[in-house]
């Protein structure tokens, strides 16, 4: 009687789940906006872990192996400029079943598209706010 009593404990004992967030510089934007998204749950719903100064896919690849424990749900936010290494950190994910967000690529095709621009694709760049305030 006491085994099963264990057993039904064990089946409410579910870890919280992560999400990574994955930058090319210090991780400070996707870090805000899985906070801003994480606060609209409950406290604790969510552990948030970070890897910034991401250059190269055997980074990720790396950490991922360290950090992605099996059984836990988990989930990658990332903000990355270089298109090449967004693509395959994409296929990356895809191929472990990891959702995820680029927070950062869809945003630039739609500036490149409305400013007929080419886009700087300097991670970390940073400018004085433009924000118009009312």
């Amino acid at each position: 009687m006491a085994d099963e009593t264990i057993l039904e404990d064990d089946i409410f004992d579910v870890p919280t789940p992560v999400v990574i967030v994955i930058s090319d510089a210090r991780g400070k934007t996707a870090t805000s906006v899985v906070e801003a998204a994480a606060d609209q749950f409950g406290e604790d719903s969510v552990i948030i872990k970070s890897v910034g100064n991401v250059r190269d896919l055997a980074t990720v690849t790396k950490y991922l192996d360290e950090n992605v424990e099996e059984g836990v749900q988990t989930a990658v936010f990332h903000t990355i400029v270089d298109r090449n290494l967004r693509r395959d950190i994409r296929r990356e994910l895809d191929g472990r079943g990891i959702p995820s967000i680029d927070l950062l690529g869809p945003a630039i095709t739609v500036l490149m598209s409305l400013t007929g621009e080419e886009p700087k694709l300097e991670a970390g760049r940073r400018v004085d706010s433009k924000v118009e305030e009312l």
